[in-house]
């Protein structure tokens, strides 16, 4: 290999995109490592397979995967049946204000999945559950109909926060379908029913396939929505049953034992993502652009637009606005009651008075310090990989591309369990990583690089090379070139990924939980020690507070071109 060749395009650039290539090969490497050494010792350890032996004959094992399989099913059927009709509905129909909808679904996506999550448990916990105990009441039950912490429970939740997104990668296929197809069924007499069977849906289905694939790759690594619902019932997804033997209570963490079960994570991760590439690959078979016969024509709902903007409603209210609300409504009792006369007489805000203040401004800080240093720490990466994959000539380019794909397709908890390897056996004691903020912010830059790379990725090959290769005809360096031509180009979507990264900073629970200590807590891990506590009605006073500190966030993200942001993704 030529090293002019390699450093071409900018060596700063390809130091940045090195040095977060060694960083997540780091983290894998060393996971795996720990996973095949005799209780988990780096040093002077022995390299065995019983870690894994002891995980396959463990029964609480069994069960976290088991129930990991049926929450992530529930996940997947949840998110597509609600997610595909309303896809048609937006793309394929003339229903009216469809616009606001994709304003809507983004807002789900940008509310953390836990807050919506602990409304839901105060609504449908067997024991102190509303809905629970006022049918129970009217019906004269003794057991709770409903119970939220269960899997079916836990995966409805977590599909509904996962609609959104199975809605913006379903869209655009409805979008360009050629709805001449249709038409020919029509003109044999096929009624809308046999037409939607007999030919969207068919056509759709890669698509549908491919989103289920990858909800499927999330919700079988998720944490938040399991950790607050399901660990208080004693029922564990493998994420949550790897914190708990990461993080266990009554006895020294046995890392052996966290490395094999994130290899066994991994693998299933890896499985599920090249079924989902594949399927990607195979999507030539459903073409359905067929060129000058194109002709975009919206199904006419006549009446049928007011059972759709309910159906639309429904989904959002039931994502958002009912356990949101029930949060507001928890935060202003001192237990919780169902909504009554009484209840409303007992109103109070000492949830709010009692809130240990002192703690909640240092979470907070460690938040705001995630909020601003990770989506600028990703950006850099994020450009640096994207001008290497898109505009330089290097040899490394593939490998560049490679890399930035690997935390999308490895669970964002691996690089937490890798980070925390590194820091406990790696380095001295004296370096200041482990119990710090700084440990929490790798492994979130690194979680962030593919969502970065995928954005500029797609900008970046809209800005002709032309523009480039002008600069360097007038004899500018590279980095002169980034900064005077493409970087003004690349503004708006530099800053659409930030603000959107932020957010994701800000609300970021799983990998901060396996990280954290009481010098780096951030403001989730914060409420979640609050809910564990068993204080419910003031972790939802807490709630509340960061939901409303984060509103500005959110609002300035959607002023500046949600619609952008989103669809280039």
């Amino acid at each position: 290999m030529h090293w002019r060749r390699l450093w071409m395009g900018s060596p700063p650039f390809v130091c940045v995109a090195l040095a977060a290539l060694a960083v997540i090969a780091l983290l894998l490497a060393v996971v795996v490592q720990v996973a095949f050494l005799e209780e988990g010792r780096i040093a002077g350890g022995v390299r065995t397979l019983d870690n894994f032996r002891e995980v396959f004959r463990d029964d609480s094992a069994f069960r976290a995967a088991a129930n990991t399989l049926g929450f992530t099913l529930v996940v997947v059927v949840t998110s597509l049946v609600l997610a595909v009709p309303i896809a048609f509905l937006v793309e394929r129909t003339d229903l009216p204000g469809r616009g606001w909808v994709v304003t809507l679904l983004t807002l789900t996506l940008a509310v953390p999945a836990f807050f919506p999550a602990m409304g839901w448990q105060f609504l449908l916990h067997p024991r102190i559950g509303i809905v629970n105990r006022w049918l129970m009441d009217f019906l004269s039950l003794e057991t709770a109909p409903f119970n939220i912490g269960a899997v079916p429970g836990m995966g409805f939740v977590q599909g509904l926060n996962f609609v959104g997104l199975a809605f913006i990668m379903i869209a655009p296929a409805f979008r360009n379908m050629d709805p001449a197809l249709e038409e020919s069924a029509q003109v044999h007499g096929g009624g809308f029913g046999d037409r939607l069977r007999y030919v969207t849906l068919p056509l759709m289905w890669p698509s549908i396939l491919a989103a289920g694939l990858y909800v499927m790759a999330l919700g079988m690594t998720t944490f938040d929505v399991p950790a607050f619902l399901g660990m208080a019932n004693r029922t564990y997804t493998l994420s949550t049953y790897l914190y708990v033997r990461a993080q266990p209570l009554d006895a020294p963490p046995d890392y052996g034992i966290v490395g094999a079960i994130s290899v066994f994570m991994m693998a299933l991760a890896l499985l599920i993502s090249w079924w989902y590439l594949r399927t990607i690959q195979r999507g030539e078979r459903y073409q359905v652009i067929s060129g000058k016969a194109y002709r975009p024509r919206p199904v006419e709902l006549r009446r049928w637009w007011i059972a759709g903007w309910l159906f639309i409603g429904s989904v959002v209210s039931l994502n958002l606005l009912l356990p949101l609300g029930m949060l507001v409504w928890a935060s202003l009792l001192p237990f919780l009651m169902a909504p009554s006369w009484p209840a409303l007489q007992m109103v109070t805000l000492s949830n709010f008075r009692d809130i240990p203040w002192d703690t909640f401004w240092f979470a907070l800080g460690n938040s705001a310090i995630l909020t601003l240093v990770v989506p600028t720490l990703a950006t850099i990466v994020g450009v640096a990989l994207s001008w290497n994959i898109i505009k330089s000539k290097s040899r490394l380019s593939g490998l560049f591309d490679v890399v930035s794909f690997l935390p999308h397709v490895i669970p964002n908890m691996i690089f937490a369990v890798g980070a925390l390897f590194i820091a406990l056996f790696w380095l001295p004691t004296y370096v200041p990583f482990y119990g710090t903020i700084l440990i929490i912010i790798l492994v979130n830059v690194v979680a962030r690089i593919p969502f970065a790379t995928r954005m500029y990725n797609s900008s970046l090959l809209q800005i002709h090379k032309d523009l480039d290769e002008a600069g360097y005809v007038f004899g500018l360096e590279t980095m002169t070139v980034f900064r005077r031509i493409v970087r003004p180009l690349l503004a708006p979507t530099l800053l659409y990924a930030w603000l959107w990264m932020a957010l994701l900073a800000y609300s970021e629970l799983t990998m901060a939980a396996l990280l954290v200590t009481r010098d780096n807590t951030t403001l989730p891990v914060y409420i979640w020690a609050i809910w564990g506590d068993g204080e419910l009605n003031q972790a939802a006073a807490v709630s509340l507070i960061a939901l409303l500190l984060v509103v500005p966030l959110i609002v300035i993200y959607f002023a500046l071109g949600r619609r952008a942001a989103m669809w280039q993704g």
